[in-house]
């Protein structure tokens, strides 16, 4: 009788690998007649197919694991990202900037000095927090009134912890929360010696002696970070009884920004005005961002060259980043060449501050640039989608109401303008938002949307200025006026009425007003012109002294429903200009049809 001597070791399923087992024993003569469902045997094969599935899906795990692209748990990221030189982002602190004013000062010194670690108190939405000036300033008296300007204040809690230098000693910071931009370190000799010499950190070895007082610091377990010394041949190393004094701040994080109002139980006498209300505090760099910065920072061999190079650097070491755009002056519109513009949407607000803008140029990106090439910041330029969509429904295949289809198709609208838009180099896909819309519910037959754009442009007031602006996409021209550029409400200098501007259909900008009648009057033939094939509008010498709404708007009719976004532009979809509304088709004839208009 044939054997089967071999067991079929493709399988991981647990069934198919009892099921391999059991053929395998059938196969044997001695077993060939057993019974493996009722038997005793049946609760070993079980064992067996166990103790081999967890072998390898342990197995499957820990080479998972192995990979920076398969890899979930944080260690594993970390280590991976180690091996190409890079060391994720720690928490941030909130920041804020303030002017403090002293007065009837005693003894009227000269000079006073706003020691560093001075507390300054607020509240964010009803939760308290300290803020601290981690360096002293100086103040002169002018007048009898002492005045520390651009006062840089951090939250979060200044804390300091010592090692004594031994064979086996390990140099922890104990707190995850902790912002390593803020880490000091400082080395003295013994527990008695008052002289400590700081070192400074660095991220590579090439400019590194054997006698530099360096430090380089890596993330380990659980998010902590440790801090190692050099060997004596690159940087110079610690020796058995010296001590290692960290001290750095411990973070609330962003639960801390926008702090407008500070006091100080430190000082007499005084006034503050906030400068620059708190941000930038920030959680730890998460796992994805690790994944996704790590592997770009290493191809830029942590030198600024390329535009890929430039985003690498800054998102490694910047974090507040929600998107982010690098362009060559040659590519600009009009080319600026010796330049590389930098557009960086921030997490927190519209824009960066001057602050942030300045120390991505010193700190980060100074010594890792061309030498003849200036970094330059653009404000990103929103392109925001006004949408009209009317959607039809079958009112007898569902129980929902018109309000409740609208509330779904309005949520789904809004997630995929969180997740497909409002970043750079994102594009607006008209037939998949329309394929979101009907498949939102099984009652939906049908939409009509039909979008424009509203451009903002930024008016001087009481000059005769040009403006122009591009959304490279083309506009709309159809060779009849048919309003495809419009402008809202505006006063120009010498006229007491509203004016507005628009284009003819062909190319050319007119600006006029309304009559008592509501018919157009024009006042300037020739404001400017439209180059419908790139998206530019260019308006020559006009005086605007006042709005008639806060902002100066172009509504824009696009060649093409599907938007992109160049260079400095964001499209998104503005939750303010979003209109839905639901028709319930079923109850209405053919010949009933409510026609929406989609242009």
């Amino acid at each position: 009788m044939a054997t089967n001597n071999k067991i079929t070791t493709t399988e991981l399923d647990f069934d198919n690998i009892k099921s391999n087992i059991k053929s395998f024993l059938r196969g044997q003569s001695e077993l060939s007649d057993y019974d493996f469902e009722g038997s005793g045997l049946s609760i070993l094969l079980d064992v067996l197919a166990y103790n081999t599935h967890y072998n390898a899906l342990y197995t499957n795990l820990a080479v998972n694991e192995s990979f920076l692209d398969s890899a979930v748990k944080r260690e594993s990221v970390v280590s991976k990202a180690f091996e190409l030189g890079y060391l994720p982002r720690s928490a941030s602190t909130s920041i804020a900037k303030v002017n403090i004013k002293l007065t009837n000062v005693s003894g009227a010194p000269d000079t006073i000095v706003l020691n560093a670690l001075t507390p300054f108190t607020t509240s964010v939405n009803g939760s308290p927090y300290v803020f601290y000036n981690d360096v002293p300033y100086t103040a002169v008296n002018t007048s009898g009134t002492y005045t520390f300007s651009n006062v840089k204040l951090l939250e979060g809690t200044p804390l300091t912890q010592s090692y004594v230098v031994s064979d086996s000693s390990r140099y922890i910071i104990s707190n995850t929360n902790c912002d390593i931009s803020t880490l000091t370190v400082g080395i003295s000799n013994n527990i008695n010696s008052s002289i400590v010499t700081n070192f400074r950190k660095v991220d590579d070895i090439l400019s590194i002696t054997a006698t530099d007082n360096v430090y380089f610091i890596k993330e380990i377990e659980n998010g902590l970070y440790e801090i190692q010394f050099g060997n004596d041949r690159i940087g110079k190393s610690v020796i058995t009884g010296n001590v290692v004094t960290l001290s750095y701040f411990v973070t609330n994080k962003a639960v801390a920004n926008g702090a407008k109002v500070f006091s100080s139980g430190s000082l007499s006498n005084y006034t503050i005005s906030t400068v620059s209300s708190s941000r930038g505090g920030f959680e730890q760099e998460s796992i994805d961002e690790i994944k996704h910065n790590s592997p770009r920072l290493f191809s830029s061999s942590n030198r600024a060259v390329t535009n890929e190079d430039y985003k690498a650097i800054i998102l490694a070491k910047f974090s507040n980043i929600d998107s982010i755009q690098v362009w060559g002056g040659d590519e600009n519109n009009p080319p600026v060449y010796g330049k590389v513009f930098i557009s960086i949407a921030p997490k927190d607000s519209a824009v960066l501050t001057a602050v942030e803008q300045s120390i991505i140029k010193e700190e980060i990106l100074k010594s890792k640039k061309v030498v003849t090439i200036t970094p330059e910041f653009v404000e990103p330029f929103y392109l925001n989608v006004k949408l009209d969509t009317v959607i039809y429904y079958d009112s007898n295949i569902t129980t929902q109401t018109a309000n409740d289809l609208v509330l779904q198709v309005t949520n789904n609208i809004l997630k995929y303008n969180n997740t497909d838009l409002k970043k750079f180099d994102s594009i607006f896909r008209y037939s998949k938002l329309m394929s979101i819309i009907d498949d939102t519910d099984q009652s939906i037959t049908s939409n009509i949307s039909s979008l424009t754009l509203s451009r903002k442009v930024m008016p001087k007031f009481n000059a005769s200025v040009n403006y122009s602006f591009h959304i490279d996409n083309p506009i709309y021209s159809a060779g009849v006026p048919e309003d495809a550029v419009l402008s809202n409400g505006f006063y120009v200098f010498g006229d007491s009425n509203v004016q507005y501007i628009r284009d003819d259909g062909f190319g050319i900008l007119q600006r006029y007003f309304l009559d008592s009648y509501n018919n157009r009057v024009t006042t300037n033939a020739k404001q400017g012109t439209v180059d419908y094939s790139i998206g530019g509008v260019f308006i020559t010498s006009l005086n605007i002294v006042n709005l008639t709404e806060p902002d100066l708007l172009f509504t824009l009719k696009l060649q093409s429903n599907d938007i992109v976004s160049v260079r400095d532009h964001i499209v998104r979809i503005d939750p303010l200009l979003l209109n839905v509304s639901a028709v319930a088709s079923s109850k209405i004839a053919n010949s009933q049809y409510i026609f929406s208009p989609s242009r």
